[in-house]
């Protein structure tokens, strides 16, 4: 039965990169506890990122972004970001209310082909390392003329 103040969210978790190395399952479920001791219902979720924050946060200069999709009752909200601030594995949270539209597009892109989110720098490897792009026709040398555009006075 849905609940007409049951809303649909996507949270970004910043976790202690060196806790969730340690122990990923714990870490995961200091997130998914939380989100479940607010009567949370997970839809999907994922660690997505680690890398280096561009500030120190807590004395942490490395973190992981773990991503949730879950539905949940919008009075509720206060009280996960009070946990989220008790809890010593969540640095930082993010909390978005999506339309069902957006947040169907995000459970099925957490959830689709092998599972994996790519972060821009993993796209960026990935188009890297397709190598030399032999394929495709030499462009010419094409330049710009005096009135900004390219040199084509049609």
């Amino acid at each position: 039965m849905w609940n007409v103040s049951e809303y649909m969210y996507e949270g970004m978790f910043l976790l202690d990169s060196n806790r969730f190395s340690a122990d990923p399952a714990a870490a995961q479920q200091a997130v998914l506890g939380m989100l479940e001791r607010v009567g949370a219902s997970v839809v999907a979720s994922r660690p997505w990122q680690e890398g280096k924050l561009a500030y120190p946060i807590e004395n942490h200069r490395k973190g992981l972004y773990y991503l949730a999709c879950f539905k949940m009752d919008g009075g509720q909200m206060d009280e996960l970001n009070r946990l989220g601030k008790l809890n010593e594995t969540v640095l930082r949270q993010l909390v978005i209310r999506h339309e069902p539209v957006i947040f169907d597009a995000m459970v099925q892109s957490l959830t689709s082909n092998d599972g994996t989110i790519h972060s821009p720098e993993q796209k960026m490897d990935d188009r890297m390392d397709r190598g030399d792009r032999g394929d495709r026709p030499d462009r010419g040398g094409r330049r710009r003329d005096d009135d900004g555009d390219m040199g084509d006075d049609r």
